[in-house]
């Protein structure tokens, strides 16, 4: 044989098992993503860790505690932030894994993990629905049903909370979010729908937004047979989750149908936070950087630019030009987050429109403490007063 017929077969042989081993970890992921989450020993040691109390993380930091804009940032956040070594290279290392299909499953994989890891356990649902809902594409949108138990009193059916996950439209999934939901749905005392929608860069915008109208467009016919609501439906929403929730109150208005009840927005993407002093002062460091956000607007919006939003794009719900007739609306930003400002500012608008808004700022926080419920106590009290809050505005 000769060398070249040798090389080739060697090349061919070494592909076959790239092609092999790429092939069982796909098997893998796809084995454990149809699992329930249960923690490693490795990850119960981790959340055991985090934790200890708040003494300990104050007394092992590495800098003196972190005091911005009138803030002063969790111990904990801070240790983790410590931690987490340097942005620029975490970034460079996670557009690596993000360039492949294989790649964006198994760092989506992870994201629910961790996420799951540290939310909140509560107490369990009376009952829970895994679901489909047939998209405007004729696509199936997996959603996920959550009936919490009802102690009180009430004779009438459940109010209901369709609601959009988190993670800049790139990250997150129902069963990301599932402790989180619960958590909601205990507290406020709600129907939740849990909205699995389409990600970017496969699926870039508008297709999580179109997916969250058609997902609330089935509630108001649907959720009768589950004891909800049909006429009091809300829409809430996390981070990029927040900007779908607001885009299906736009989408509703413009048609000239009635909107959700009310909208719960976590630290939710409003418009483009470039100019504002929190991306200045936040941007490394805290989580959700600025070089982070700016890839992942290449990602979700390829062939769009928030700079040149109209108002019919709802790609910038900040800049429209009347809000008046939204719904009463929770606005919930964190301190120490680049989209604090941006909230702001949404939060300001709706005000000025006459819209019944509530603005908090957990000045102590950044973004996605929502996920971080099970270790950090102002990040749980953030995300039960807000839920208790909404329970009672769907109910005046």
């Amino acid at each position: 044989m000769s060398l070249r017929k040798k090389i080739g077969l060697a090349i061919a042989l070494l592909m076959g098992m790239v092609l092999v081993v790429v092939f069982a970890f796909n098997l893998w992921l796809n084995h454990q993503k149809s699992k329930p989450f249960k923690a490693t020993e490795d990850e119960l040691a981790q959340l055991e860790f985090y934790k200890q109390p708040e003494s300990w993380f104050l007394n092992n930091l590495k800098e003196p505690r972190i005091v911005l804009d009138g803030q002063q940032l969790d111990p904990k956040f801070q240790y983790i932030f410590e931690e987490a070594g340097d942005s620029d290279e975490n970034l460079k290392m996670m557009k690596l894994i993000f360039s492949t299909p294989l790649g964006r499953k198994y760092a989506r994989h992870m994201v629910d993990r961790e996420w799951n890891l540290y939310s909140k356990i509560s107490p369990p649902m009376k009952v829970t629905f895994d679901l489909e809902v047939l998209g405007r594409h004729g696509l199936d949108i997996p959603i996920r049903l959550y009936v919490p138990k009802d102690d009180t009193d009430q004779k009438e059916n459940l109010p209901v909370l369709v609601y959009a996950h988190g993670g800049g439209l790139l990250f997150g999934s129902v069963k990301a979010m599932d402790r989180v939901v619960q958590h909601i749905a205990n507290e406020a005392n709600v129907m939740v729908i849990s909205v699995d929608y389409r990600l970017a860069p496969e699926h870039p915008y508008p297709s999580a937004s179109d997916d969250g109208e058609d997902v609330f467009l089935w509630a108001k016919n649907n959720v009768k047979k589950y004891g909800g609501n049909p006429k009091n439906i809300a829409f809430g929403g996390d981070s990029g989750g927040g900007l779908v929730a607001i885009n299906v109150a736009q989408r509703q208005l413009d048609q000239m149908k009635p909107p959700p009840t009310a909208l719960l927005l976590y630290y939710p993407a409003t418009g483009l936070p470039i100019n504002d002093p929190s991306y200045t002062l936040f941007g490394k460091g805290y989580g959700l950087d600025a070089n982070f956000f700016e890839y992942l607007l290449t990602q979700v919006f390829p062939d769009q630019s928030l700079e040149t939003a109209t108002p019919d794009d709802y790609m910038s719900p900040v800049q429209s030009e009347d809000l008046s007739n939204m719904p009463p609306t929770i606005v919930v930003t964190a301190g120490f987050d680049i989209l604090r400002d941006s909230g702001k500012r949404f939060a300001d608008k709706l005000k000025a429109d006459s819209v019944a808004v509530t603005y908090f700022n957990y000045a102590s926080l950044t973004h996605n403490f929502l996920q971080l419920s099970a270790i950090i106590e102002d990040a749980d009290k953030a995300t039960t007063e807000t839920a208790q809050l909404l329970g009672r505005m769907v109910r005046e």
